[in-house]
Protein backbone atom coordinates (compact mmCIF):
# COMPACT_ATOMS: atom_id res chain seq x y z
CA UNK A 1 0.00 0.00 0.00
CA UNK A 2 1.17 3.49 -0.83
CA UNK A 3 2.54 5.03 2.37
CA UNK A 4 0.95 8.44 1.64
CA UNK A 5 -2.49 6.88 1.15
CA UNK A 6 -2.14 5.05 4.48
CA UNK A 7 -1.27 8.30 6.27
CA UNK A 8 -4.31 10.03 4.76
CA UNK A 9 -6.68 7.26 5.87
CA UNK A 10 -5.19 7.21 9.39
CA UNK A 11 -5.46 11.00 9.72
CA UNK A 12 -9.08 10.90 8.58
CA UNK A 13 -9.93 8.23 11.18
CA UNK A 14 -8.24 10.23 13.93
CA UNK A 15 -10.21 13.37 13.02
CA UNK A 16 -13.49 11.41 13.07
CA UNK A 17 -12.61 9.82 16.43
CA UNK A 18 -11.70 13.22 17.89
CA UNK A 19 -15.06 14.65 16.77
CA UNK A 20 -16.96 11.76 18.37
CA UNK A 21 -15.12 12.17 21.66
CA UNK A 22 -15.77 15.92 21.67
CA UNK A 23 -19.48 15.40 21.03
CA UNK A 24 -19.72 12.88 23.85
CA UNK A 25 -18.08 15.30 26.28
CA UNK A 26 -20.37 18.15 25.30
CA UNK A 27 -23.55 16.13 25.44
CA UNK A 28 -22.77 14.06 28.56
CA UNK A 29 -25.13 14.62 31.52
CA UNK A 30 -24.27 12.69 34.68
CA UNK A 31 -27.17 11.21 36.69
CA UNK A 32 -28.14 13.55 39.56
CA UNK A 33 -30.09 12.73 42.71
CA UNK A 34 -33.15 14.99 43.14
CA UNK A 35 -32.58 17.84 45.61
CA UNK A 36 -35.29 18.38 48.19
CA UNK A 37 -36.71 21.91 48.04
CA UNK A 38 -36.03 24.06 51.06
CA UNK A 39 -38.75 26.13 52.70
CA UNK A 40 -37.57 29.22 50.87
CA UNK A 41 -38.46 27.67 47.51
CA UNK A 42 -41.69 25.91 48.49
CA UNK A 43 -44.83 27.51 47.09
CA UNK A 44 -46.87 28.13 50.26
CA UNK A 45 -50.60 28.52 49.68
CA UNK A 46 -52.51 28.57 52.98
CA UNK A 47 -55.63 30.47 51.90
CA UNK A 48 -55.88 33.56 49.67
CA UNK A 49 -54.06 36.66 48.50
CA UNK A 50 -55.70 40.08 48.97
CA UNK A 51 -55.22 43.52 47.45
CA UNK A 52 -55.14 46.69 49.53
CA UNK A 53 -58.43 47.59 47.90
CA UNK A 54 -59.95 44.48 49.52
CA UNK A 55 -58.24 45.10 52.88
CA UNK A 56 -59.09 48.78 53.36
CA UNK A 57 -62.78 49.51 53.94
CA UNK A 58 -64.65 52.33 55.70
CA UNK A 59 -66.56 51.32 58.81
CA UNK A 60 -69.57 53.63 58.39
CA UNK A 61 -70.77 56.83 56.78
CA UNK A 62 -72.97 59.72 57.89
CA UNK A 63 -75.14 62.04 55.82
CA UNK A 64 -75.30 65.48 57.47
CA UNK A 65 -78.30 67.48 56.23
CA UNK A 66 -79.66 70.78 57.52
CA UNK A 67 -82.13 69.04 59.84
CA UNK A 68 -80.84 65.55 60.67
CA UNK A 69 -77.85 63.23 60.64
CA UNK A 70 -78.39 59.74 59.27
CA UNK A 71 -75.91 56.92 58.87
CA UNK A 72 -75.20 53.25 58.39
CA UNK A 73 -72.56 50.54 58.81
CA UNK A 74 -74.15 48.30 56.16
CA UNK A 75 -71.40 46.63 54.14
CA UNK A 76 -73.59 46.65 51.03
CA UNK A 77 -74.17 50.41 51.28
CA UNK A 78 -70.49 51.05 51.98
CA UNK A 79 -69.39 48.96 49.01
CA UNK A 80 -71.84 50.79 46.77
CA UNK A 81 -70.53 54.16 47.93
CA UNK A 82 -66.87 53.21 47.42
CA UNK A 83 -67.65 51.80 43.96
CA UNK A 84 -69.20 55.15 42.97
CA UNK A 85 -66.23 57.07 44.38
CA UNK A 86 -63.90 54.97 42.23
CA UNK A 87 -65.34 56.79 39.21
CA UNK A 88 -64.13 60.18 40.45
CA UNK A 89 -61.04 62.03 39.24
CA UNK A 90 -59.57 64.16 42.03
CA UNK A 91 -57.45 67.19 41.14
CA UNK A 92 -55.83 70.19 42.88
CA UNK A 93 -54.91 68.12 45.94
CA UNK A 94 -53.34 70.34 48.61
CA UNK A 95 -53.01 70.58 52.38
CA UNK A 96 -55.16 73.16 54.15
CA UNK A 97 -53.20 74.50 57.13
CA UNK A 98 -55.32 77.58 57.83
CA UNK A 99 -58.22 76.02 59.79
CA UNK A 100 -58.86 76.86 63.43
CA UNK A 101 -60.77 74.42 65.67
CA UNK A 102 -64.20 75.84 64.85
CA UNK A 103 -63.48 75.77 61.11
CA UNK A 104 -62.12 72.23 61.39
CA UNK A 105 -65.36 70.97 62.99
CA UNK A 106 -67.38 72.77 60.33
CA UNK A 107 -65.39 71.06 57.58
CA UNK A 108 -65.88 67.61 59.07
CA UNK A 109 -69.28 67.78 60.78
CA UNK A 110 -71.05 70.71 59.13
CA UNK A 111 -74.37 70.54 57.29
CA UNK A 112 -74.53 69.21 53.74
CA UNK A 113 -71.63 66.83 54.29
CA UNK A 114 -71.10 63.15 53.55
CA UNK A 115 -68.70 61.88 56.25
CA UNK A 116 -66.99 58.54 55.57
CA UNK A 117 -65.19 57.08 58.60
CA UNK A 118 -62.34 54.55 58.46
CA UNK A 119 -61.25 52.48 61.50
CA UNK A 120 -57.53 53.18 60.89
CA UNK A 121 -55.22 55.70 59.31
CA UNK A 122 -55.06 55.15 55.53
CA UNK A 123 -51.99 56.22 53.52
CA UNK A 124 -52.67 58.28 50.40
CA UNK A 125 -50.26 56.13 48.39
CA UNK A 126 -52.23 53.00 49.25
CA UNK A 127 -55.69 54.42 48.57
CA UNK A 128 -54.76 55.44 45.06
CA UNK A 129 -55.71 51.84 44.22
CA UNK A 130 -59.29 52.98 44.95
CA UNK A 131 -59.45 56.69 44.06
CA UNK A 132 -58.16 58.22 40.86
CA UNK A 133 -55.86 61.13 41.73
CA UNK A 134 -54.80 63.35 38.86
CA UNK A 135 -51.24 63.56 40.21
CA UNK A 136 -49.04 60.52 40.71
CA UNK A 137 -46.92 62.06 43.49
CA UNK A 138 -49.11 61.91 46.60
CA UNK A 139 -48.38 63.17 50.13
CA UNK A 140 -46.61 60.78 52.51
CA UNK A 141 -49.52 61.28 54.90
CA UNK A 142 -52.63 59.48 56.15
CA UNK A 143 -56.33 60.11 56.72
CA UNK A 144 -59.11 58.33 58.60
CA UNK A 145 -62.07 60.28 57.20
CA UNK A 146 -63.16 61.35 53.76
CA UNK A 147 -65.63 64.24 53.88
CA UNK A 148 -67.57 65.34 50.82
CA UNK A 149 -68.90 68.87 50.80
CA UNK A 150 -72.03 68.47 48.73
CA UNK A 151 -72.00 70.78 45.70
CA UNK A 152 -74.31 73.77 45.36
CA UNK A 153 -76.17 74.23 42.09
CA UNK A 154 -74.04 77.11 40.89
CA UNK A 155 -70.73 75.31 41.48
CA UNK A 156 -68.87 73.50 38.72
CA UNK A 157 -66.92 71.39 41.25
CA UNK A 158 -67.30 70.02 44.74
CA UNK A 159 -64.68 69.62 47.46
CA UNK A 160 -63.44 66.36 49.01
CA UNK A 161 -61.57 66.60 52.32
CA UNK A 162 -59.12 63.95 53.53
CA UNK A 163 -58.95 64.29 57.32
CA UNK A 164 -56.62 62.85 59.95
CA UNK A 165 -58.98 63.50 62.84
CA UNK A 166 -56.74 63.38 65.91
CA UNK A 167 -53.88 65.22 64.20
CA UNK A 168 -56.32 67.87 62.89
CA UNK A 169 -54.66 67.57 59.48
CA UNK A 170 -56.75 68.29 56.39
CA UNK A 171 -56.03 67.84 52.69
CA UNK A 172 -58.58 68.90 50.11
CA UNK A 173 -59.15 68.13 46.46
CA UNK A 174 -61.67 69.04 43.77
CA UNK A 175 -63.97 66.81 41.74
CA UNK A 176 -66.24 67.78 38.85
CA UNK A 177 -69.85 68.26 40.00
CA UNK A 178 -71.25 65.77 37.49
CA UNK A 179 -69.28 62.99 39.24
CA UNK A 180 -71.35 63.56 42.38
CA UNK A 181 -74.71 62.87 40.73
CA UNK A 182 -74.58 59.03 41.08
CA UNK A 183 -73.62 59.37 44.78
CA UNK A 184 -76.43 61.84 45.35
CA UNK A 185 -79.00 59.58 43.69
CA UNK A 186 -77.90 56.35 45.40
CA UNK A 187 -76.87 57.59 48.86
CA UNK A 188 -77.76 61.17 49.78
CA UNK A 189 -81.22 61.55 48.24
CA UNK A 190 -82.45 58.31 49.81
CA UNK A 191 -80.93 58.86 53.27
CA UNK A 192 -84.19 59.92 54.95
CA UNK A 193 -85.91 56.71 53.89
CA UNK A 194 -82.99 54.27 54.17
CA UNK A 195 -80.86 55.12 57.21
CA UNK A 196 -81.61 55.59 60.93
CA UNK A 197 -81.31 58.97 62.66
CA UNK A 198 -78.13 59.63 64.65
CA UNK A 199 -77.44 62.08 67.46
CA UNK A 200 -74.29 63.96 68.36
CA UNK A 201 -72.29 63.29 71.54
CA UNK A 202 -69.26 65.40 72.44
CA UNK A 203 -66.37 63.79 74.34
CA UNK A 204 -63.40 66.11 74.70
CA UNK A 205 -62.46 67.40 71.26
CA UNK A 206 -64.23 64.54 69.46
CA UNK A 207 -67.81 64.36 68.20
CA UNK A 208 -69.35 60.89 68.22
CA UNK A 209 -72.53 59.98 66.35
CA UNK A 210 -74.79 57.19 67.58
CA UNK A 211 -78.26 55.95 66.50
CA UNK A 212 -81.20 57.30 68.44
CA UNK A 213 -83.18 54.04 68.38
CA UNK A 214 -82.42 50.43 69.14
CA UNK A 215 -82.11 47.99 66.24
CA UNK A 216 -82.20 44.31 65.32
CA UNK A 217 -78.96 42.77 64.04
CA UNK A 218 -78.33 39.24 62.81
CA UNK A 219 -76.59 36.83 65.18
CA UNK A 220 -74.56 33.94 63.75
CA UNK A 221 -73.09 30.59 64.71
CA UNK A 222 -70.02 29.40 62.83
CA UNK A 223 -68.11 26.13 62.80
CA UNK A 224 -64.37 26.88 62.91
CA UNK A 225 -61.68 24.90 61.11
CA UNK A 226 -58.02 24.55 62.17
CA UNK A 227 -55.20 25.64 59.87
CA UNK A 228 -52.08 23.48 59.60
CA UNK A 229 -49.30 24.98 61.71
CA UNK A 230 -46.65 23.27 59.58
CA UNK A 231 -47.61 25.49 56.63
CA UNK A 232 -46.84 28.62 58.66
CA UNK A 233 -43.60 27.01 59.84
CA UNK A 234 -42.60 26.43 56.24
CA UNK A 235 -43.54 29.99 55.31
CA UNK A 236 -41.76 31.75 58.17
CA UNK A 237 -38.46 29.87 58.44
CA UNK A 238 -35.89 30.13 55.66
CA UNK A 239 -34.87 26.46 55.83
CA UNK A 240 -37.13 23.90 57.51
CA UNK A 241 -34.19 21.49 57.75
CA UNK A 242 -32.63 23.82 60.34
CA UNK A 243 -35.80 24.09 62.45
CA UNK A 244 -35.99 22.27 65.79
CA UNK A 245 -39.12 21.40 67.75
CA UNK A 246 -39.50 21.68 71.51
CA UNK A 247 -42.65 20.63 73.41
CA UNK A 248 -42.91 22.83 76.49
CA UNK A 249 -46.28 21.52 77.74
CA UNK A 250 -49.15 19.33 76.64
CA UNK A 251 -50.66 22.22 74.66
CA UNK A 252 -47.64 24.34 73.73
CA UNK A 253 -44.74 23.74 71.41
CA UNK A 254 -41.94 25.83 69.93
CA UNK A 255 -40.35 25.78 66.50
CA UNK A 256 -37.00 27.56 66.39
CA UNK A 257 -33.77 28.02 64.49
CA UNK A 258 -30.74 30.20 65.21
CA UNK A 259 -32.66 33.47 64.70
CA UNK A 260 -36.42 32.90 65.04
CA UNK A 261 -39.02 31.37 67.32
CA UNK A 262 -42.60 30.33 66.59
CA UNK A 263 -44.67 29.31 69.63
CA UNK A 264 -47.90 27.43 69.01
CA UNK A 265 -50.66 27.21 71.62
CA UNK A 266 -52.81 24.23 70.61
CA UNK A 267 -55.29 24.94 73.40
CA UNK A 268 -56.28 28.32 71.99
CA UNK A 269 -55.12 27.66 68.40
CA UNK A 270 -52.90 30.73 68.07
CA UNK A 271 -49.25 31.19 67.23
CA UNK A 272 -46.73 33.91 68.00
CA UNK A 273 -43.69 34.31 65.77
CA UNK A 274 -40.74 36.52 66.70
CA UNK A 275 -37.35 37.16 65.13
CA UNK A 276 -35.21 38.84 67.82
CA UNK A 277 -32.24 39.13 65.43
CA UNK A 278 -34.03 41.77 63.37
CA UNK A 279 -32.86 45.29 64.15
CA UNK A 280 -35.48 47.63 65.61
CA UNK A 281 -35.82 51.15 64.23
CA UNK A 282 -36.54 54.20 66.40
CA UNK A 283 -37.46 56.24 63.31
CA UNK A 284 -41.18 56.33 62.42
CA UNK A 285 -41.99 54.28 59.34
CA UNK A 286 -43.41 55.61 56.11
CA UNK A 287 -47.13 54.75 56.40
CA UNK A 288 -47.43 53.69 52.76
CA UNK A 289 -44.35 51.46 52.90
CA UNK A 290 -45.43 49.92 56.22
CA UNK A 291 -48.85 48.98 54.90
CA UNK A 292 -47.57 47.81 51.53
CA UNK A 293 -45.00 45.39 52.93
CA UNK A 294 -47.49 44.04 55.48
CA UNK A 295 -49.98 43.22 52.76
CA UNK A 296 -47.21 41.70 50.62
CA UNK A 297 -45.84 39.62 53.52
CA UNK A 298 -49.17 37.87 54.19
CA UNK A 299 -49.75 37.49 50.45
CA UNK A 300 -46.45 35.62 50.07
CA UNK A 301 -47.90 32.66 51.98
CA UNK A 302 -51.51 33.41 50.96
CA UNK A 303 -52.39 33.87 54.62
CA UNK A 304 -55.68 35.78 54.30
CA UNK A 305 -58.26 33.35 55.64
CA UNK A 306 -61.48 35.10 56.63
CA UNK A 307 -62.60 38.67 55.83
CA UNK A 308 -59.99 40.94 57.44
CA UNK A 309 -59.86 44.73 57.15
CA UNK A 310 -57.15 47.15 58.20
CA UNK A 311 -57.86 48.22 61.78
CA UNK A 312 -54.70 49.87 63.10
CA UNK A 313 -51.62 51.48 61.58
CA UNK A 314 -48.92 52.69 64.00
CA UNK A 315 -45.91 54.21 62.24
CA UNK A 316 -44.06 54.84 65.53
CA UNK A 317 -44.03 51.20 66.69
CA UNK A 318 -44.10 49.86 63.08
CA UNK A 319 -47.27 47.86 63.82
CA UNK A 320 -50.14 46.92 61.52
CA UNK A 321 -53.31 45.12 62.61
CA UNK A 322 -56.11 43.58 60.55
CA UNK A 323 -59.39 42.63 62.26
CA UNK A 324 -61.89 40.00 61.21
CA UNK A 325 -65.23 41.38 60.00
CA UNK A 326 -68.62 39.77 59.48
CA UNK A 327 -71.19 41.62 57.39
CA UNK A 328 -68.98 44.70 57.66
CA UNK A 329 -68.92 44.69 61.48
CA UNK A 330 -65.68 44.13 63.45
CA UNK A 331 -65.27 40.97 65.54
CA UNK A 332 -63.89 40.99 69.10
CA UNK A 333 -63.23 38.36 71.75
CA UNK A 334 -62.34 38.48 75.44
CA UNK A 335 -58.79 39.30 76.46
CA UNK A 336 -56.85 36.19 77.41
CA UNK A 337 -58.84 33.91 75.12
CA UNK A 338 -57.80 32.82 71.64
CA UNK A 339 -57.17 35.92 69.56
CA UNK A 340 -59.01 34.51 66.58
CA UNK A 341 -60.22 37.90 65.43
CA UNK A 342 -56.98 39.71 64.57
CA UNK A 343 -53.75 39.49 62.57
CA UNK A 344 -50.91 41.55 64.08
CA UNK A 345 -47.60 42.38 62.43
CA UNK A 346 -44.64 44.35 63.73
CA UNK A 347 -41.65 45.21 61.55
CA UNK A 348 -37.97 45.55 62.22
CA UNK A 349 -35.62 47.48 59.98
CA UNK A 350 -35.63 45.06 57.07
CA UNK A 351 -37.75 42.05 58.00
CA UNK A 352 -40.79 41.03 60.00
CA UNK A 353 -40.10 41.16 63.74
CA UNK A 354 -43.38 39.79 65.16
CA UNK A 355 -46.32 38.00 63.57
CA UNK A 356 -49.23 36.92 65.77
CA UNK A 357 -52.43 35.31 64.55
CA UNK A 358 -54.98 32.55 64.92
CA UNK A 359 -54.73 29.06 63.50
CA UNK A 360 -58.49 28.97 62.98
CA UNK A 361 -60.81 30.11 60.24
CA UNK A 362 -64.55 30.12 59.69
CA UNK A 363 -65.58 26.97 57.89
CA UNK A 364 -69.37 26.82 57.92
CA UNK A 365 -72.22 29.07 58.98
CA UNK A 366 -74.95 27.16 60.83
CA UNK A 367 -78.16 28.54 59.26
CA UNK A 368 -80.54 26.85 61.67
CA UNK A 369 -79.17 28.92 64.56
CA UNK A 370 -79.16 32.27 62.76
CA UNK A 371 -81.42 34.77 64.48
CA UNK A 372 -81.67 38.46 65.29
CA UNK A 373 -80.61 40.14 68.51
CA UNK A 374 -81.68 43.51 69.85
CA UNK A 375 -78.95 46.16 70.04
CA UNK A 376 -79.48 49.06 72.45
CA UNK A 377 -79.93 52.68 71.39
CA UNK A 378 -77.02 55.10 71.44
CA UNK A 379 -78.57 56.94 74.39
CA UNK A 380 -78.46 53.79 76.53
CA UNK A 381 -74.88 53.15 75.43
CA UNK A 382 -73.65 56.62 76.38
CA UNK A 383 -75.41 56.41 79.73
CA UNK A 384 -73.68 53.09 80.48
CA UNK A 385 -70.27 54.46 79.48
CA UNK A 386 -70.70 57.60 81.56
CA UNK A 387 -71.61 55.45 84.58
CA UNK A 388 -68.21 53.77 84.62
CA UNK A 389 -66.00 54.72 87.54
CA UNK A 390 -63.68 57.70 86.97
CA UNK A 391 -64.96 58.19 83.43
CA UNK A 392 -62.96 60.80 81.48
CA UNK A 393 -64.78 61.83 78.26
CA UNK A 394 -61.53 63.02 76.67
CA UNK A 395 -60.33 59.38 76.62
CA UNK A 396 -63.34 58.10 74.66
CA UNK A 397 -62.10 57.45 71.12
CA UNK A 398 -64.82 55.44 69.38
CA UNK A 399 -68.18 53.74 69.96
CA UNK A 400 -69.65 51.17 67.57
CA UNK A 401 -71.62 47.97 67.07
CA UNK A 402 -69.60 44.83 66.43
CA UNK A 403 -69.68 41.09 67.00
CA UNK A 404 -68.57 39.39 70.20
CA UNK A 405 -67.18 35.93 69.37
CA UNK A 406 -67.32 33.17 71.99
CA UNK A 407 -67.07 29.38 71.97
CA UNK A 408 -70.18 27.33 72.67
CA UNK A 409 -69.56 25.49 75.97
CA UNK A 410 -70.51 22.02 74.71
CA UNK A 411 -69.35 22.41 71.09
CA UNK A 412 -65.58 22.80 70.77
CA UNK A 413 -65.56 24.02 67.15
CA UNK A 414 -68.80 26.04 67.28
CA UNK A 415 -68.57 29.79 67.93
CA UNK A 416 -71.34 32.33 68.46
CA UNK A 417 -71.18 35.82 66.93
CA UNK A 418 -73.38 38.06 69.05
CA UNK A 419 -73.93 41.72 68.08
CA UNK A 420 -73.32 44.25 70.84
CA UNK A 421 -71.83 47.66 71.58
CA UNK A 422 -68.09 48.25 72.01
CA UNK A 423 -66.09 51.33 72.82
CA UNK A 424 -62.44 52.35 72.45
CA UNK A 425 -61.26 54.01 75.64
CA UNK A 426 -57.68 55.17 76.19
CA UNK A 427 -56.42 52.81 73.50
CA UNK A 428 -58.30 49.71 74.70
CA UNK A 429 -61.47 48.12 73.26
CA UNK A 430 -64.10 47.10 75.81
CA UNK A 431 -67.65 45.82 75.81
CA UNK A 432 -70.20 48.40 76.90
CA UNK A 433 -71.56 47.19 80.28
CA UNK A 434 -75.25 47.62 79.48
CA UNK A 435 -76.19 45.05 82.13
CA UNK A 436 -74.57 47.15 84.83
CA UNK A 437 -71.43 44.99 85.06
CA UNK A 438 -67.82 46.06 84.77
CA UNK A 439 -66.25 46.73 81.36
CA UNK A 440 -64.62 43.65 79.82
CA UNK A 441 -61.27 44.01 78.07
CA UNK A 442 -61.03 42.64 74.55
CA UNK A 443 -58.55 41.34 72.03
Amino acid sequence: MNIELFKSILLTLLVILSGLLTWNIWSYQPPLDPIENSASTVDISIADERTNKELIKPGRFLVHSDETIRGTSSINELNELVALMEQWTLFNLRENTSLNEEEFEEVVHGANRLEIIFPAQVPFSTYQDVLNFEVSQLPDATFDRVVVKMPQEENATFTVYFVSYDARQVFEAKVDEEDFDPVNEAIVATADEEYPVYFEYRAGNRLHYLPQASSEVLQYNHVMDELREVEFRNALFQDVNDVDLNSISSNKKQYFDQTSLMEVDEGSNIFNYVNPSVGRSAVPASPGDLLQKSQRFVNEHKGWTDTYYLYNLDVVSHRVSYRMHVQGLPVFNDKGQSNIAQIDLQWGENRIYKYDRSLMQMQLQVPSTTQTASVASGYDVIEAIEDREEYDPSLLQDVLVGYYMSMEPREEDLYTLEPMWFYLYNGSWQRVPLDGGDPVGLE
